[in-house]
């Protein structure tokens, strides 16, 4: 067992392996004992036994892998191949997180409640009804297998491989099957349309490389250090919640320096309460306006070091503006009112947009001046909104402003970093297909992809989209309707079968997606599934990989996605769909589809 951790974590890892060494580690854990989470490469895992606990319970090692971007094992007790609870794991490791338990949240918890719902999805299903109706007949897996694979055919032969789209998804963090898997087959078959950006951050994605060249910001623990915290829309108690993410981070953090926090958020949230925070409740959308109060506050009192700001920063004043800058083009021109629109964004400006008042205004800003280290951070929501980007690029003009960047207990206005651990995934592949559109903007390539162009609508990779979307795939995730804006106007699309002729679905459960399918395919829940895991993209300084195992028999006739997908090849030479099982060479060999 402690070898084979310590091959993953010093050794270099083939394509074809990456997979099996997923495979021996579930294995591992199955016969010896459960890996310690987390641990270092220094490590010495803590045995926990597996094997019979209470009246003939057996203790078997999983993961959360909902997209909460934070990681938690779950220790899964069996009786009789079916789940009897959920607990949190036992394991600590003091070298990497003292005495700190990687506790799921009631979320993680409640995966059993998943697993045995009756909304599962236990059979390949095939639409009967009207598209979006939700009614389905049961069907074979060599149907479904020979349906979607002749679709594929006839889709790419008809538009091109560019009318296929892999839709934006986040539902199931795998690494070594879903995503990759659809991926990876869809590469082997001439390639799909590709998406960029996400929901939760094309803005952020977008507007930074403009101030400062990365998203990322500093890991929660500079809070330590810390006297004063800033967070705008930041609410980790309720989208960070476990103890594998950044919550715990930030507690922690808080716990040593004991610094102020004040939060800005429409809601009183849960943050507000665990952190004992400030709360100014501030109209939504409005944080931009804020900014510019307290900038203004900055300025006219002469609290900030205007030749630091100039030295480490373009176009606070005149003086760093470009000879070709139109006149009183400047930041400080802006905000003083001496700028192309005439308005000075004192406090008393600000206070009639935000909500928030103009004394208050005026003490945070003196407040965040005066602070020897002040930690600033914006979450995911104040900028999910028309002109997002400049709320994006306002927030993080306060820690430039201010001076506190760079520096020991600062950050630089974002969302804080989250450390990769570097777990391998299933490759796949290379993309023949360089086009991608913005992923909120999918239903526009279904409906006027003629509009879909460089310039207009954020495509990648080509001028414009040559052809529309004809054929949809989309594993384990909801935002084929329930994340998209305009809900109503994203049923009338999917449900026209003349535009979108062919959409897939693969989930665990009937969900609002689901009934908008062509053709249903019953996935494993995480619970009936193999995998090796990182500790995924929001979990701060956090680090760790998590080895999950086939806690029961997969019931009814669900499938992996890696298992579904292997059966999806067609051979090139023969051009005609075959079933087939996947074999030892499969993940690693480069034809896979000539075999």
């Amino acid at each position: 067992m402690k070898k084979i951790i310590e091959d993953l974590l010093h050794q270099e890892i083939s394509r074809r392996d990456a997979v099996i060494d997923a495979a021996k580690i579930g294995s591992a854990v199955a016969i010896t004992s459960a890996i310690t989470l987390p641990f270092s490469a220094n490590a010495q895992p803590a045995v926990v036994p597996t094997g019979v606990v209470n009246d003939n319970e057996t203790v078997r090692h999983s993961a959360c892998l909902v997209n909460c971007g934070s990681r938690c094992p779950l220790k899964v007790i069996v009786k009789d191949d079916r789940i009897v609870r959920i607990e949190p794991e036992d394991a600590k490791d003091d070298s990497v997180f003292g005495e700190h338990q990687i506790r799921p949240c009631l979320r993680g918890r409640s995966n059993r409640w998943r697993v045995y719902s009756p909304d599962r999805i236990k059979y390949p299903m095939k639409r009967v009804g009207k598209r979006g109706e939700g009614k389905f007949k049961r069907i074979s897996w060599e149907e479904a297998t020979a349906f979607v694979a002749s679709e594929m055919k006839r889709i790419a032969e008809k538009y091109g491989n560019e009318a296929i789209y892999y839709n934006y998804q986040s539902g199931a963090y795998y690494h070594n099957q879903g995503t990759h898997a659809w991926k990876r087959l869809l590469n082997l078959t001439g390639g799909y349309l590709n998406y960029h950006n996400t929901y939760s951050t094309a803005q952020i994605a977008t507007a930074t490389p403009y101030t400062h060249g990365t998203h990322v910001g500093s890991h929660f623990t500079q809070i330590a250090h810390s006297d004063l915290v800033v967070f705008f829309g930041l609410n980790l108690s309720e989208t960070r919640m476990s103890g594998g993410g950044q919550v715990e981070e930030l507690r922690r953090a808080l716990e040593k320096s004991q610094a102020r926090v004040v939060i800005i958020d429409p809601r009183y949230t849960d943050s507000v309460i665990n952190q004992h925070a400030e709360w100014l409740a501030i109209r939504s959308t409005t944080d931009a306006a804020l900014v510019a109060g307290l900038a203004h506050t900055l300025i006219s009192e002469n609290l900030i070091d205007e030749a630091l700001v100039n030295r480490y920063s373009v176009g606070f004043d005149a003086s760093t503006l470009p000879a070709s800058a139109a006149p009183n083009a400047s930041y400080k021109d802006y905000i003083l009112g001496t700028g192309p629109d005439g308005i000075a964004k004192t406090p008393e400006w600000a206070a009639n947009v935000t909500g928030i008042p103009a004394v208050r205004i005026r003490q945070l800003a003196r407040e965040i001046a005066g602070a020897r280290a002040c930690y600033i951070g914006q979450g995911w929501g104040p900028h999910r909104h028309a002109n997002g980007e400049q709320t994006v690029r306002t927030i993080q003009t306060l820690p430039a402003l201010t001076g506190h960047f760079g520096l020991q207990g600062t950050n630089n206005g974002n969302w804080p970093y989250g450390t990769p651990y570097g777990v391998p995934t299933l490759p796949v592949g290379s993309n023949p297909i360089k086009t991608s559109i913005p992923c909120y903007l999918w239903t526009d390539a279904i409906l006027n992809p003629e509009k879909m162009t460089a310039t207009t609508m954020g495509v990648k990779g080509a001028d414009k989209l040559r052809v529309g979307i004809k054929m949809v795939v989309n594993q384990a995730g909801q935002a084929l309707l329930n994340q998209h804006g305009d809900i109503n106007r994203t049923r009338k699309i999917l449900a026209d079968d003349t535009l979108c002729e062919t959409i897939v679905v693969i989930d665990n459960h009937i969900t609002p997606s689901a009934k908008f399918a062509d053709i249903l395919l019953p996935e494993t829940s995480y619970l009936e599934a193999e995998d090796l895991v990182d500790s995924s993209y929001s979990k701060g300084s956090h680090n760790y990989m998590i080895a999950i195992q086939k806690t029961i028999t997969p019931m009814w006739e669900v499938r992996s996605t890696y298992d579904i997908c292997a059966r999806y090849c067609w051979s090139s030479r023969t051009e005609r769909a075959i079933y087939r099982r996947p074999h030892a060479g499969a993940v690693g060999s480069k034809n896979i589809t000539n075999r």
